[in-house]
């Protein structure tokens, strides 16, 4: 097999975003953070919990898969921090899984907050039962082994979106988003102000009695469209 470059990379010591920040951005939802980026950072749609109602939060601790191979999520788990969400590069590839039930259990083991894997994953039953936060593109029976290639903390793709260690990774039932950890604190400080103002319109609506129309100024800009 053709060795790429990042191939047998493994680095342990990564920046990650403060304890501050993380709880931020907790109080909010995919939606939202989407909403602070202008979309930028939401990862494809498929990316989705393998039950309803997971959700996680967290700084990325990235792994670079081989489809169908677990050896570099081995790793990863050696070395991932409490609070980390694994992020799993692997190709996307829906019809072979790169972990399962007991990778997670040893995940949780070791703190780790949740797992996003761009590709399958297998055991859904048990993992659902740990109560380890997980999104797929897929879930899979078949998985190949742990024989490589691959890499931890470097540079990947997940559903479609740069992610680097450290970044913050964020998943609910709409899907999944990564906020780049640079950005972190400006994206947190956007999405508090658009809540805040969606809260804001909703009082209006809600308990003010206000319509529609008056809150969003819905003539104004319908009147373009005449």
């Amino acid at each position: 097999m053709e060795k790429h470059s990042l191939h047998g990379k493994v680095i342990e010591d990564i920046e990650r975003p403060s304890k501050e920040i993380i709880e931020g951005f907790e109080k909010h939802d995919v939606c939202k953070v989407g909403d602070a980026m202008k979309g930028y950072g939401l990862m494809n749609y498929e990316i989705k919990p393998i039950e309803p109602g997971m959700t996680v939060a967290g700084p990325a601790v990235t792994v670079l898969a081989h489809p169908g191979d677990a050896l570099y999520v081995k790793k990863a788990i050696e070395i991932l921090q409490p609070g980390d969400v694994v992020v799993v590069d692997a190709g996307g590839f829906k019809n072979v899984s790169c972990t399962g039930e007991r990778l997670s259990e040893y995940m949780q083991i070791q703190g780790a907050k949740g797992l996003v894997v761009d590709g399958a994953v297998r055991d859904s039953r048990g993992i659902i039962e740990l109560g380890l936060p997980t999104f797929s593109r897929a879930v899979c029976t078949k998985i190949f082994g742990s024989n490589g290639p691959g890499a931890v903390n470097v540079p990947i793709q997940c559903g479609g979106v740069p992610v680097n260690p450290g970044d913050i990774i964020m998943a609910d039932d709409d899907g999944a988003v990564c906020v780049p950890r640079e950005d972190a604190e400006e994206v947190l400080k956007t999405a508090d102000e658009h809540l805040e103002g969606e809260l804001a319109r909703r009082k209006e609506i809600v308990e003010d009695g206000k319509s529609i129309k008056e809150v969003f100024d819905l003539d104004e800009k319908l009147n373009k469209w005449k």
